[in-house]
């Protein structure tokens, strides 16, 4: 049987959870999302949680409620998802991609202090792959600028920059419960706030220029960003057991590495140690990762590669974002990253079998390399035996 790169764990209580919403008759927004977002906000130890559909209308509500638009710039590092970049650009204003720490894949300060003019108005650092970024570092250029601060903490849910979570720094933080992140409700997102008006603003935004529903007066602009308590529902499930969750997503992320260990070529990406971290997914680095990934899916295991460059995505160009640096490290980490299988009901028998691909890829590989080594040796010699002759 293929072995997925990504699956949710869905159970009985989930289940039951959405039977008892259907049963009550009401499936549009409701009480299991207020329960939904009351729970989180405790959790992230924040004012507000306002639920959305997704992560990306989470960061172009959490834009456009700061007044982000037309002529605006937003800094935004160079190695994310697209999202990141599109949510900018959908507000008419323009991304300025700045590239990110080779150790960890976050936002460079530097290269974001390096890239902003008079048209900055934000920053929009992005906690990636599930360890945070230098939040004292971002908030103090922020602070020196006078710059707004959107957190993309999409793959953040569990992650402390110290002992506060992330999403909680800035003036809207944003998260996403996709399918393949650590809490999911199918399709859904958030926006964590710790000011009340701010936090108005974002109801107003959502729920079409409305405070409360059951009335057509409108005060002010708004969308139709609600949920459904179906999807609530799942999300009340899975925050039951969070901790387990997160408790499962190190220990896969450790097996990996203990069955990984000494294996020829294969890097891990570096522990940053500004707080709690919760692997995204399983990632490695090798020197030939596309390689590596044609290797595993004809023998049925589904890997990913690394997030594309923004600056390299072809709906992205002079027209629509900025680039003042040329990001490098970016590249590097695209050009050397796997994300490996990381569904939270991987067997032991499957992470063996993956690892031992793995390994017999990168065996092989190195003995390729020695070999070629050896045969450059050689000619070297001949050459210079032939010089002398």
């Amino acid at each position: 049987m293929p072995i997925n790169e990504f699956c949710p764990q869905i159970g009985k209580a989930e289940i039951l959870s959405v039977l008892e919403t259907l049963e009550d008759n009401w499936v549009t927004e409701g009480k299991k999302t207020k329960q939904l977002e009351g729970m989180l906000a405790d959790y992230f130890g924040c004012k507000r949680v306002v639920m959305v559909p997704n992560g990306t209308l989470a960061l172009f509500a959490a834009l456009k409620v700061l007044g982000i638009g037309p002529g605006d710039e937003v800094i935004v590092p160079d190695f994310t998802f697209f999202a990141s970049a599109s949510a900018v650009v959908l507000t008419g204003a323009k991304p300025v991609l700045v590239d990110v720490d080779e150790l960890d894949g976050n936002i460079s300060v530097a290269a974001a202090r390096a890239s902003l003019s008079d048209r900055t108005k934000a920053i929009m650092p992005v906690h990636i792959y599930g360890q945070s970024c230098d939040m004292q570092a971002v908030m103090e250029l922020a602070r020196c600028h006078g710059l707004l601060v959107v957190e993309d903490a999409a793959q953040g849910m569990g992650v402390t920059f110290g002992d506060k979570h992330v999403g909680t720094f800035g003036d809207i933080g944003c998260m996403s419960f996709f399918a393949d992140k650590t809490l999911t409700t199918g399709e859904g997102g958030a926006l964590l706030v710790n000011d009340e008006e701010l936090a108005r603003r974002c109801v107003y935004f959502k729920n079409q220029g409305r405070l409360r529903r059951g009335t057509f007066v409108h005060e002010h602009m708004g969308y139709n960003f609600r949920i459904t308590d179906l999807q609530a529902a799942i999300g009340v499930a899975q925050f039951e057991r969070i901790a387990q969750t997160i408790r499962h997503k190190r220990s896969l992320c450790a097996a990996y590495a203990r069955r990984l260990s000494g294996c020829p070529g294969v890097r891990w990406p570096a522990d940053n140690g500004f707080g709690q971290a919760v692997p995204f997914r399983v990632n490695i680095l090798v020197d030939d990762p596309e390689g590596l990934a044609r290797f595993l899916a004809d023998r049925d295991i589904a890997v990913r590669r690394f997030f594309y460059p923004l600056h390299l995505q072809p709906s992205l160009n002079a027209a629509n974002c900025v680039v003042r640096q040329q990001p490098v490290n970016s590249v590097r980490l695209f050009e050397a990253g796997l994300m490996l299988p990381s569904g939270l009901d991987l067997a032991e028998t499957e992470v063996d079998y993956v690892c031992a691909c793995i390994l017999e890829y990168q065996r092989a590989h190195a003995a390729d390399a020695r070999g070629a080594g050896t045969r450059d040796a050689s000619s070297r010699l001949s050459r210079a035996v032939c010089r002398s002759l």
